[in-house]
């Protein structure tokens, strides 16, 4: 196992360091704790004690490691308790009972929120369950058990009374896991402020869209500055915590740069490319998302064109579906974004359906009104 070990370590040093400051895939995320997983089974099979944080590649954060020895508990000892009992080794299973008994009482200190972490913690009382039941059923069965001619270190202290006196029978390294208690607090706690503000940018991007529907270009470009303002804290705030980006943050940066957008199309009629955004650091995956909500905007333009008979703006409307549409049909379109492609595809065949409509009714003599001089349908002052 040693080789494969050594691989995998390589592996996960080498892409941890390229999105250290940066924010870490998800995808990359999920490999990093299935590495800990089975980095933790292999150095409990050969020392009988959950691996520290010290010994796994720089880079791993202190979530990704919780995430893995969690796994570890609820999968693999569960495993291991049912193969060692099968051979009636209740030695073992009594260690694995320690440390899982251990694991689930010190991290009922943490303040889980919900999410992964808080599910896979929720799934260590079982696996205390398992081992207390597989215990129970070996002692009913009067059997002899069998011992292991030689045992891992934990084992021995936790069968020698004088090693178990001197208080070194312990499974985790407490001082290592109450530091990441520690540093979890702080980390919890920007995460909170952070998902305060994130409110803040949400509520001035979807009032900035309802402005520009109503006309209101100006008190639009007021609030999308205000999205600029505080979203450039945040930025500030989640320096030294970029897994924060993800979630809240990242869903509020997509709506500013829907707004942004929007309010640019309705001055001058283009689409902002995503070199155009100057004033807040947006990523690739922000800036598409905004796009793909544009069209819907642009959708809702539409409809009032089509209400005026105004083919040349509805024209305007299926042409800027359209490019967007044909610009993402091209890409791999990741998670939530790949969703986003039935919508953009629905409202482009709408606006067909509507300029279809207009030019029957204006091939019948129907008149219609030549608003193509304006940007945006706008209210009556």
């Amino acid at each position: 196992m040693t080789p494969l070990y050594d691989f995998l370590q390589s592996q996960v040093e080498g892409e941890t360091e390229v999105v250290k400051t940066s924010r870490k895939p998800h995808h990359l995320t999920y490999r990093v704790e299935d590495f800990i997983q089975q980095a933790a089974y292999a150095h409990f099979l050969e020392t009988g004690t959950l691996i520290p944080l010290k010994k796994l590649p720089k880079g791993v954060s202190d979530e990704e490691y919780l995430g893995g020895i969690m796994a570890f508990c609820n999968y693999d000892i569960q495993r291991y308790v049912v193969g060692r009992a099968i051979e009636r080794d209740t030695s073992s299973v009594e260690i694995c009972k320690g440390l899982v008994g251990e694991m689930f009482e010190k991290f009922s200190e943490f303040d889980f929120r919900n999410g992964p972490i808080r599910r896979k913690f929720d799934g260590i009382k079982y696996a205390v369950r398992k081992c207390e039941n597989v215990l129970y059923e070996l002692a009913v069965t009067e059997r002899t058990k069998v011992e292991e001619a030689v045992e891992p270190a934990a084992k021995k202290q936790k069968s020698d009374p004088e090693a178990a006196a001197s208080g070194e029978a312990s499974f985790l390294d407490m001082s290592e896991l109450a530091a990441i208690k520690t540093r979890y607090e702080g980390y919890d706690a920007t995460r909170e402020l952070v998902i305060k503000k994130c409110r803040e940018i949400q509520k001035a991007a979807k009032n900035s869209i309802f402005a520009m529907h109503r006309g209101d270009l100006k008190k639009a470009k007021s609030l999308i500055e205000t999205c600029e303002t505080v979203g450039n804290e945040i930025l500030v705030t989640i320096k030294d915590e970029p897994t924060l980006r993800q979630g809240s943050f990242s869903n509020s940066l997509e709506e500013y740069a829907e707004a942004l957008l929007f309010w640019t199309w309705l001055d001058n009629g283009t689409v902002m490319t995503f070199d155009d955004f100057k004033k807040i650091e947006i990523n690739e995956e922000e800036y598409l998302g905004g796009i793909c909500d544009l069209s819907g905007e642009v959708g809702r333009v539409a409809v009032v064109y089509g209400t005026k008979r105004d083919q040349e703006g509805v024209q305007k409307c299926l042409d800027t579906n359209l490019s967007i549409l044909i610009g993402l049909e091209g890409l791999y379109l990741p998670g939530k974004l790949s969703k986003k492609m039935d919508p953009l595809k629905q409202s482009v065949q709408k606006l067909e359906t509507v300029l279809y409509e207009l030019s029957l009714i204006q091939s019948k003599g129907g008149g219609f009104v030549n608003m193509s001089s304006a940007e945006a349908p706008k209210e009556e002052e």
